[in-house]
């Protein structure tokens, strides 16, 4: 047994991805929202008897266990399998990384050697009092400094620099991995220089990059130039780092937020570092107001719960509205905290912890949040204020899918504008068709030919059926193999005949594990298709099945037809006469064929 079916034997593919995203039984499969994009509905399956998955909405993919941790860690077949085999308890005996693991993993050792050169200089070197004496100010206290590995970059040209070429590294790697940047006149230098620095981890705990706070009246020696100049500088983007798929403290707080299910958004690190501190851990931060889309795959592995903790104006922000909407419609509930002291977490904090405890336990719902601050915002008795009112909470409630919890918000929103709520109903109702509209148009064509689509269903009718010999037998008694068009099909349909010589049943586990790498794809795809409205009612199984095999073979008769008709020309052309007269009258046994089928329906 190789490493690869060892490791595979060992996980389950079902408890893995449960462990990512809470699956229910559909049929003799599992289904979710899938993990990789935000939906609506359920278009993401696993297969407990194959040990694959397919998403068959926006993400067309599919695979087993190793696949799977490949997509959702973002790494590569060989760190995906080491990740498994740890799980595992699985010792493997040989593994050889590509050129990129090879690379990411210099990274991280260069990143975790900085983290490490930066947290000794703020703890235990003398460069680091001021440092320290900022963050006494601030109430971080010592054991937040070494949780998060805190630190501070001298004020120089290149100390960090120096330090790792010591350490063996070239000045490219530092370069490509954020650490210094190139001078115009050649040579680098430091990127991060007399700051405070937040090491930035994923959620596995990899250091990813740093950002780094200005201290405030910043000493006169240090070198500074136009960038650096700036409150914050952050590592720009690199192979493993990626600005909107990371979250600051993720990998300390995962747990908590598994445990509280629910997570705390905050913006910033000091108000993660805050509310770390006060006994509220289930915390993570954010660079602004606006959640990505990665973020949001990122947090749905833990929690379904979103507790906001942002700038009040966020309703406001665009790209915030946008990340919120996205929350929803990847099945998030939201809601909004408002601090009951200062403007954020930290200042709520610093003036009594019990404050910010008190804050999170009365988030109120968006909806409520959104519409109260517009109407702070705005005089609602006036015409105009009541269109500035309209126009920022419309978007929001356009979004919400429940109708009676809708009907609540219009009726809440009318009441308060002192408007009918046909008029707050319509705003609504066309808000949601422009959106809907401007979807359909950036929306990419489908790659999958209804065809393909079509072959793949009658497949998947014969597999998932009850009897799966009688299915095919009933199948080819309609159409014939040579009907078919998409070539894994009908190669999966040929070993299907061959199989049930010698076997009454089908065991789809063990027939596709004799299936060649290529066939693999397209016999998981169909065995992982819902055909869970159809499970209950055997007759409208076999309907739909001899249905589609009809439909098939229609395609298939309609295609035979056009090649017959381009031939008869052909032969009228030249005058052929016997040549024609055969294919007229093959063309008319044909139509006869086509003409019965379409009575049959």
């Amino acid at each position: 047994m190789t490493d690869v079916e060892l490791v595979k034997s060992k996980i389950d593919i079902v408890s893995l991805i449960s462990e990512h995203v809470p699956l229910k039984k559909s049929g003799r499969n599992f289904a979710a929202r899938c993990p990789f994009h935000s939906e609506k509905t359920p278009s993401f399956f696993v297969s407990p008897e194959r040990q694959s998955w397919h998403c068959f909405g926006a993400c067309n993919e599919g695979g087993d266990v190793i696949t799977f941790v490949q997509k959702q860690e973002n790494v590569e077949f060989v760190e995906a399998l080491k990740i498994l085999a740890q799980k595992a308890g699985v010792t493997l005996t040989k593994t050889q990384s590509s050129d990129t693991s090879r690379v990411r993993e210099k990274f991280y050792e260069i990143n975790h050697l900085a983290s490490e050169f930066y947290h000794y200089l703020l703890t235990a070197h003398k460069m680091g009092e001021r440092a320290r004496e900022y963050l006494a100010k601030r109430g971080i206290k010592k054991e937040s400094v070494n949780t998060f590995t805190l630190g501070y970059a001298p004020a120089s040209w290149d100390s960090l620099s120096k330090y790792l070429v010591k350490k063996g590294y070239q000045p490219r790697d530092l370069a490509q991995v954020g650490l210094v940047v190139s001078k115009t006149n050649g040579g680098l230098y430091d990127r991060f220089r007399g700051r405070l620095i937040f090491t930035l981890r994923d959620h596995r705990g990899n250091v990813v990059g740093f950002s780094g706070r200005v201290l405030p009246e910043k000493d006169e020696k240090s070198l500074s130039s136009d960038r650096q100049d700036a409150k914050y500088i952050n590592t720009n983007e690199t192979l493993i780092y990626v600005k909107g798929n990371t979250l600051y403290g993720l990998d300390v707080t995962k747990d908590a937020v598994k445990r509280e299910k629910e997570v705390v958004v905050v913006e910033g690190e000091f108000d993660l570092l805050a509310s770390w501190q006060s006994g509220v851990p289930n915390v993570v931060a954010i660079k602004g107001s606006a959640l990505t889309q990665g973020q949001l795959l990122l947090l749905k592995r833990f929690t379904d719960k979103l507790l906001l903790a942002l700038d009040s104006d966020f309703a406001g922000n665009e790209a915030a509205r946008r990340g919120i909407e996205a929350a929803e419609v990847a099945g998030f509930s939201v809601q909004v905290i408002t601090p009951m002291y200062g403007k954020d977490p930290a200042e709520c904090v610093a003036k009594a912890p019990h404050l910010w405890k008190e804050s999170v336990e009365k988030a109120e719902p968006l909806y409520d949040f959104v519409i109260s601050q517009a109407v702070k915002r705005y005089e609602k008795e006036g015409i105009l204020g009541k269109k500035k009112i309209a126009e920022e909470v419309i978007p929001f409630l356009s979004s919400i899918e429940n109708p009676i919890v809708l009907s609540h918000y219009i009726r809440r929103v009318s009441t308060l504008l002192s408007v009918s709520e046909e008029s707050v109903t319509t705003a609504v109702s066309r808000f949601g068709r422009k959106t809907a509209s401007q979807e359909r148009i950036i929306q990419k064509p489908t790659k999958t030919s209804r065809l393909q689509l079509l072959e793949e269903h009658l497949l998947a009718l014969i597999i998932q059926s009850n009897n799966s010999k009688d299915a095919l037998t009933d199948v080819v008694q309609i159409v014939s193999l040579s009907d078919f068009e998409v070539s894994p099909v009908t190669k999966i349909l040929e070993l299907l005949v061959g199989y049930f010589v010698k076997h009454k049943t089908l065991d789809a586990g063990k027939f596709g594990n004799l299936l060649v790498s290529e066939l693999v794809p397209t016999f998981d795809r169909a065995y992982l298709l819902d055909l869970s409205t159809l499970e209950k009612d055997q007759i409208l199984w076999k309907k739909e099945l001899l249905k589609a095999a009809r439909e098939i073979k229609k395609v298939s008769l309609r295609r035979k037809l056009s090649e017959y008709t381009t031939n008869h020309k052909h032969a009228e052309d030249n005058k052929d006469g016997p040549d024609s007269q055969k294919l007229q009258f093959q063309m008319k046994e044909l139509l006869a064929q086509l003409g019965a089928l379409e009575k049959e329906g």
